[in-house]
């Protein structure tokens, strides 16, 4: 009898590898995607109820394992260079892409595609990527400056821009990719000066207005 959890495993790798080579996930036949993972079409359906549970599953993995990589960065880098936090995990989340090509493709894809439990799951990766983005920026001090909402909305254009980046990134060129990379990190530097200029802004207090002036009264003059 087949193992249950390695045909999973055969088809979920199937499909990443189908949708990084098609850059998309959307269009992916069954059969196709059967025959990628070497197993009966029929086998599909002991292990997915259809192609949006495959791509939740998929989802799921990239979000387990991304999360907690990007947050071993973080800390690791804050010891000795906290200076560096911010770059360093943006490489970390390109050479994560790079490896793991097709995830991307079916995240992108199912962010903006007709499944709403997909587009959901999806939203829900980058909610809590960014979540754990801003609570360990808090936690380490990296910006002791801001207070939480403004991390909060720091993190969430940050996490948002790579994530939908990811595909440009990996259908461009080597030259095209380090470009990439270093945009996002220019990027990142702009929103860490803007939010702190904006932190600036919101502390300072709001301006006492001036005393009116009493005006003198009028003298008549005699007729």
């Amino acid at each position: 009898m087949e193992d249950v959890a390695g045909g999973k495993r055969k088809l979920i790798d199937a499909a990443l590898r189908l949708a990084a080579a098609r850059r998309s996930f959307a269009g992916l036949g069954l059969r196709e995607l059967a025959r990628e993972a070497g197993l009966n079409p029929n086998t599909f359906y002991r292990h997915f109820r259809d192609m949006e549970d495959l791509a939740l599953s998929a989802v799921a993995e990239v979000g387990n394992e991304l999360r907690p990589m990007l947050r071993a960065v973080r800390w690791a880098v804050a010891q000795d260079s906290p200076g560096e936090v911010a770059t360093r995990a943006c490489d970390a989340f390109f050479a994560y892409a790079d490896a793991h090509p097709g995830a991307f493709f079916v995240g992108v894809c199912g962010s903006t595609g007709p499944q709403p439990a997909l587009r959901e799951a999806v939203r829900q990766v980058l909610a809590d990527i960014a979540a754990e983005m801003a609570e360990d920026i808090e936690r380490l001090a990296l910006c002791p400056g801001l207070s939480r909402p403004i991390i909060d909305d720091l993190c969430g254009y940050v996490v948002s821009y790579l994530f939908h980046l990811s595909t440009d990134y990996l259908e461009d060129n080597a030259k095209g990719r380090r470009l990439r990379i270093q945009q996002s990190r220019q990027l990142i530097s702009w929103l860490l000066r803007g939010a702190a200029e904006q932190q600036r802004a919101q502390d300072q207090p709001a301006p006492v207005p001036a005393p009116a002036r009493k005006r003198k009264p009028t003298e008549r003059r005699p007729h």
